[in-house]
């Protein structure tokens, strides 16, 4: 279970916004670095260049500002980053030997190397930007009293299998507490088409990769599969049937449609708020992660490890903003620098 992290509240109005309509631009306030992340100080002088290449046109911002700042430690240390047609698209390869790493799972990798890659979480996903990695919301029509779900629940949902363990399948809204006219609505569960990153994220985390049930469908008739096509026929089936269910980014939410707040396993309810996401209490937060070829049980690339040791730096979750990413906690970031070592 996260631990909540410092976010200030003076002038912190974010924190406690509804969520952004379809179709506007709202511009997120930038969330701070947590105070009680270290100041970044150099463990040896290095120097070198490293290229990066990531499916995403949302982080360049951030790495170069990245590169420029750790040069200013190591002035003789070069980063860049170039953006290809590559996913899944939350991956950023650093260096040599990772180009397999850009498939849905990691075999392609492990064929070559014969080992797993190496990746640290470096940033959390954004909150209500399209064209960003961002949490996932749970959404349902504006009529309906509903407003909590846990994981498990959830799970019975979308999945025959119920991984997480829940007593039967959830198929009316009854069975999730509601009387009256919605004890005997049937639950209609909609979503993306298989292949897009935001369904593989969800089976991932909810169903833990089991199939989505029969009844499971994706509204909409865009066969070209376009994400914000297929977001807007989501958030418009869901305003206009009383049983739908959805899952989507926060800035598909539209009209007529709201966020339901999501239970994890030990019964945290995490708010689809900012406030909620940038702690992590709220546990469908996605995070972006960089890649290195690491031997196992070897010490990494000196270059390599002195850059991600600078990123998981106050200096370094300071500068995910600018491309409007939120910090890691204070523990995440803990985590992913003694894996460092």
């Amino acid at each position: 279970m996260s631990k909540a992290r410092w976010i200030p509240t003076a002038g912190f109005v974010l924190s406690l916004m509804v969520l952004v309509p379809l179709g506007t631009r709202a511009q997120p306030a930038a969330v701070p670095a947590d105070p009680s992340l270290p100041a970044y100080k150099p463990g040896v002088q290095v120097s070198g260049k490293a290229a990066a290449v990531t499916g995403m046109d949302s982080v360049e911002a951030m790495f170069r500002a990245w590169n420029d700042a750790f040069k200013a430690f190591h002035p003789g240390a070069e980063f860049t980053i170039e953006s290809k047609d590559t996913a899944p698209e939350e991956r950023i390869s650093l260096g040599s030997g990772t180009e397999e790493i850009f498939h849905e799972n990691n075999q392609a990798y492990e064929d070559k190397y014969g080992y797993e890659p190496f990746r640290i979480r470096v940033c959390m996903g954004a909150y209500v930007l399209k064209s960003h990695v961002s949490a996932i919301g749970v959404f349902v029509n504006g009529a309906n009293p509903i407003k909590t779900l846990s994981l498990a629940q959830l799970d019975a949902i979308y999945s025959d299998e119920r991984r997480r363990g829940y007593p039967a399948a959830i198929l009316t809204w009854g069975q999730l507490g509601l009387d009256g006219e919605w004890a005997d609505r049937p639950v209609h569960p909609y979503g993306f088409y298989w292949r897009d990153d935001v369904t593989t994220y969800f089976r991932r985390l909810v169903m833990f990769d089991a199939p989505f049930t029969d009844s499971y469908r994706v509204p909409g008739s865009d066969m070209a599969r376009r994400t914000p096509k297929v977001g807007q026929d989501l958030m418009a089936t869901l305003a206009s049937d009383p049983g739908a269910i959805g899952f989507a980014n926060f800035s598909y939410q539209g009209p007529g449609v709201k966020a339901v707040a999501l239970a994890d396993r030990d019964g945290v309810v995490g708010q689809p708020i900012l406030r909620d996401i940038a702690s992590g209490r709220y546990p469908l937060e996605r995070y972006l992660y960089i890649y290195v070829n690491r031997v196992p049980g070897q010490p990494l690339d000196p270059l390599l490890k002195e850059f991600l040791t600078f990123i998981l730096s106050r200096d370094g979750q300071s500068l995910v903003q600018k491309d409007h990413y939120l910090p890691l906690t204070a523990e995440a970031a803990a985590a992913e620098r003694a894996r460092l070592e």
